[in-house]
């Protein structure tokens, strides 16, 4: 049986706790900067503050911000027995009053939050990962000692939450939505697609059917590369984008080459090309025999003129025109 009571007036709680802490965490500590010897609620302050960054882990003295007791680190104030923080991590030096499913990773070598039980540490890729990527993930080695391809910040030690796309690589959750609603798909660092993007092909294929080239365009090829399959192919020319024939992506780019023909007149055009690479070739050989043929009727003709008892023999021509220097 449910009981009976009078409703209670508006106002605050009868029992109020003392605010303590930043507008970065709840706690009742403070740390002491070995840095600089000043007193700060917690590391942020200190560097926001400060021209220079603060080492977490060299941190060896706290202040207990209820009886501003100067201690070294430990959970509970030896003066007055406050716990410092609901979660306290005395490896990193963190306290906080506020319920974040924290857990301390061994091998990032810090405090992350969302729980122990939905993350996993990747040894290769060296950072935690959703438990459910734990069986079939793409490894980059080392891949969040690196900064974020949009804005450039560190990843590995990020308060933001970080997008993990098919390629591996990472980037902030922010920066990931701001990219896609600019109308990019393509990973900044490797140029693969960052999702399933099969019903845009498909939109592509309906728009490349509706829009047919004109007829004098109709028969045109190029080479392409893929992004996503990495395997070259020829494909049909189109202003729309060129559809790669392995996968069906339309993530591809021109490979090398001019744009080709194909049809009736194909074959004639490729004789002719071939046709003038033999003209082009014949005529600087030619080009590069003349000054020898040139050189050879110069001897001929100056041998009677000079002193008639010397003789140049065929051989003296034969290495003069193999070694005209």
């Amino acid at each position: 049986m449910d009981s009976m009571s009078t409703p209670r007036a508006e106002g605050p709680p009868t029992e109020t706790e003392k605010p303590v802490g930043c507008c970065h965490y709840k706690r009742k500590s403070k740390l002491l900067a070995p840095c600089c010897n000043k007193v700060y609620t917690c590391r942020f302050c200190h560097d926001e503050s400060e021209n220079h960054q603060i080492n977490r882990k060299e941190i060896t003295e706290l202040v207990c911000a209820l009886c501003n007791t100067r201690q070294n680190v430990q959970s509970n104030c030896i003066n007055c027995g406050v716990l410092f923080g609901k979660y306290a991590c005395l490896e990193c030096n963190l306290f906080d009053d506020d319920e974040k499913r924290q857990f301390h990773c061994k091998g990032c070598g810090f405090c992350r939050i969302g729980g122990a039980d939905r993350f996993f540490h990747c040894n290769k890729c060296n950072m935690c990962l959703p438990i459910k990527l734990k069986q079939g993930h793409k490894c980059v080695e080392n891949v969040s000692r690196s900064n974020c391809p949009i804005c450039f910040e560190d990843i590995h030690t990020s308060r933001i939450a970080c997008h993990i796309p098919p390629c591996g690589h990472l980037l902030h959750g922010p920066c990931y939505e701001e990219l896609l609603g600019n109308g990019l798909y393509a990973c900044p660092i490797c140029q693969t697609s960052l999702m399933d993007m099969q019903r845009l092909w498909k939109h592509y294929d309906m728009k490349i059917a509706n829009t047919p080239m004109p007829p004098e365009y109709r028969n045109y090829y190029v080479e392409i590369l893929c992004k996503d399959c990495h395997k070259e192919s020829i494909v049909k020319f189109h202003v729309v984008g060129f559809k790669c024939a392995h996968c069906g992506s339309y993530n591809t780019c021109r490979n090398k080459g001019p744009v080709t023909l194909r049809g009736c007149f194909r074959t004639g055009i490729r004789y002719f090309a071939l046709f003038c690479n033999l003209l082009i070739s014949m005529t600087r050989k030619i080009f590069t025999a003349i000054p020898y043929l040139f050189l050879i009727y110069d001897t001929e003709q100056a041998a009677p003129i000079g002193n008639s008892n010397e003789e140049i023999r065929e051989s003296d021509v034969e290495n003069l025109v193999e070694n005209p220097e």
